[in-house]
């Protein structure tokens, strides 16, 4: 059922995430400023008990419904409802999409928008580097982090790295100076990144140059101790960055020449590593293992 229910919200994803509102943080953040008003204490909201107070009540939740659904398809339907609301907000290779035609027009303005979000960034894009780098982070962040921890930990799992992910960035919007609350939110992500995003690295790997991927691993394995939070992303963008290739004819794999064509061998290299995950997946289910 895990998988079948991992099917159906990709399939919903695909059909209805261009929806507006579909896949925004609209009901997160509602839940949210709820709380706030309910615990209106500043001093909490800027402790590191904020997290803990944010995540455990719908993590819980879900994790109760999961447990008392005692008829498979009730089960399945709302692991599918569960699963599809966290993805996203939109996949990754529409937004590549609309970027490619934005620099296709000269569209400078919508490029530079569209950059900043990718790249979370009130900056557009430093860098070619940069931009594929975070493109690979935000896959990991919309798809692969939330199908991870959903395979292994159901609804509950989903939600947990949903809320994570996005904890960080919405205590900053309501307490923009650095609080104690922000940075035990962005551990707790990172805490929650560490395995999944290395799985991420490893399946893009996989789905394009393994031997440039492993080089960039190696490569930062031997560059010296780092902090384990920067390190976790550096790994995510750099060694799913190093797998990009292309087969150029009589000359085997090559980096693509261009950003467009890095961005649109961006856009496969996901298909493919999502095709590979979903692969594991059923070979797991069907061995009987989850």
């Amino acid at each position: 059922m895990t998988l079948i229910g991992i099917l159906l919200a990709l399939a919903c994803e695909r059909a209805l995430g261009h929806l507006p509102g579909i896949g925004e943080p609209m009901l997160f953040r509602r839940y949210v400023l709820a709380l706030r008003r309910l615990l209106p204490l500043r001093e909490l909201w800027r402790s590191w008990g904020a997290p803990l107070i944010v995540v455990a009540p719908p993590v819980a939740a879900a994790a109760w419904v999961q447990y008392m659904l005692e008829n498979p398809f009730a089960h399945l339907g709302f692991s599918t409802l569960v699963l599809f609301l966290c993805l996203g907000p939109r996949d990754l290779s529409d937004d590549i999409a609309r970027l490619l035609q934005a620099r296709a027009a000269g569209d400078a303005q919508t490029v530079r928008r569209l950059s900043r979000v990718l790249m979370r960034s009130a900056e557009p894009e430093s860098s070619r580097g940069d931009l594929i780098g975070a493109l690979f982070v935000q896959s990991h962040e919309r798809l692969f982090g939330v199908l991870l921890w959903f395979f292994a930990f159901g609804a509950a799992g989903a939600v947990a790295y949903r809320i994570t992910s996005r904890l960080p960035r919405l205590l900053h919007a309501l307490e923009p100076d650095d609080s104690e609350a922000e940075r035990a939110a962005s551990g707790l992500h990172t805490v929650l990144a560490w395995a999944p995003a290395r799985c991420t690295a490893a399946l893009y790997g996989l789905a394009g140059s393994m031997d440039n991927a492993l080089q960039e691993w190696r490569r930062l394995r031997e560059a010296g101790p780092e902090h384990w939070r920067s390190h976790t992303w550096a790994v995510l963008a750099e060694v799913s960055s190093g797998s990009l290739a292309v087969d150029e004819p009589h000359a085997g794999p090559a980096a693509p020449a261009s950003l467009d064509d890095c961005l649109r061998e961006v856009g496969a290299l996901q298909t493919r590593a999502l095709l590979i995950l979903l692969a594991a997946f059923a070979f797991f289910t069907a061995g009987g293992l989850a």
